[in-house]
């Protein structure tokens, strides 16, 4: 920012109000706001209450809700939402919103762990992405996130690194989901993960079959794209442009 507080910087806009009815009134289905202000943001972090909250479990069902954060995002966005825990992340808690997210749209999900966020233990998030061109990113090599990075982060005065707790070898350990999310993933879609396996075995591997399939596959993301060095990347925006994001928090 370039003011002591990030809230009286000029480019910033702070809504004190219910974010749930901010979205569903602009961007619910049917609906297009009248302020050309708002314009389709390239990332939403929704920063709510722990899944496991009953008030909270209604907002991740709440299928106008969900519409309408898809609705407001750019062709190529992002939405961003910490999960809780990442022992309970794993269990049916998060499928309800997975399938919701999948239900609204969103063509590719990831979900990470992260151990820095100050909590007594880690953390689970989930990325939904709007496109599968998004993927292509999120999957980037260390080279090229170092170069991404170098470019978009404005230096500090005091020649500290800007980001405390991200770099390109962070952002390659968020590319997989543990294991156990895999584990727990094919023990209750058996066929996607058996349709997977033989597609690796046959060498088969046709990266258009996941773009009419489920958006959440940990097996068919880490044999078709991880395992895909040479996986071309694409640019979400184009070079010189801003990216427009908000963030919502209880």
């Amino acid at each position: 920012s370039t003011t002591p507080s990030c809230f009286d910087d000029d480019r910033a806009r702070v809504y004190f109000e219910d974010a749930f009815q901010w979205f569903i009134d602009r961007f619910a289905a049917g609906k297009r706001h009248a302020d050309p202000e708002e314009d389709f943001f390239d990332v939403i972090i929704m920063d709510a209450c722990d899944p496991t909250n009953d008030f909270v479990t209604k907002l991740y069902v709440d299928s106008t809700f969900v519409k309408s954060l898809y609705n407001g995002l750019s062709k190529s966005g992002v939405f961003i939402a910490q999960i809780g825990r990442a022992a309970a992340a794993v269990v049916d808690e998060t499928a309800m919103f997975k399938r919701m997210f999948s239900d609204v749209g969103f063509r590719s999900m990831h979900i990470y762990d992260e151990g820095r966020s100050g909590f007594y233990e880690p953390w689970s998030h989930l990325v939904a992405l709007k496109n599968t061109v998004s993927r292509k990113l999120w999957y980037q090599n260390a080279a090229n996130i170092d170069i991404e990075l170098h470019k978009r982060i404005v230096s500090t005065h005091s020649g500290e690194p800007a980001l405390l707790y991200f770099d390109a070898s962070v952002m390659l350990s968020y590319q997989l989901p543990h294991m156990v999310h895999e584990d727990v993933y094919c023990r209750l879609h058996l066929q996607q993960c058996y349709a997977v396996e033989d597609m690796v075995k046959n060498r088969d591997l046709d990266l258009t079959v996941i773009d009419d399939g489920d958006p959440f596959n940990p097996l068919y993301e880490r044999n078709v794209f991880y395992n895909k060095p040479n996986a071309t990347v694409f640019s979400i925006l184009a070079e010189n442009s801003v990216a427009k994001f908000i963030s919502l928090v209880p």
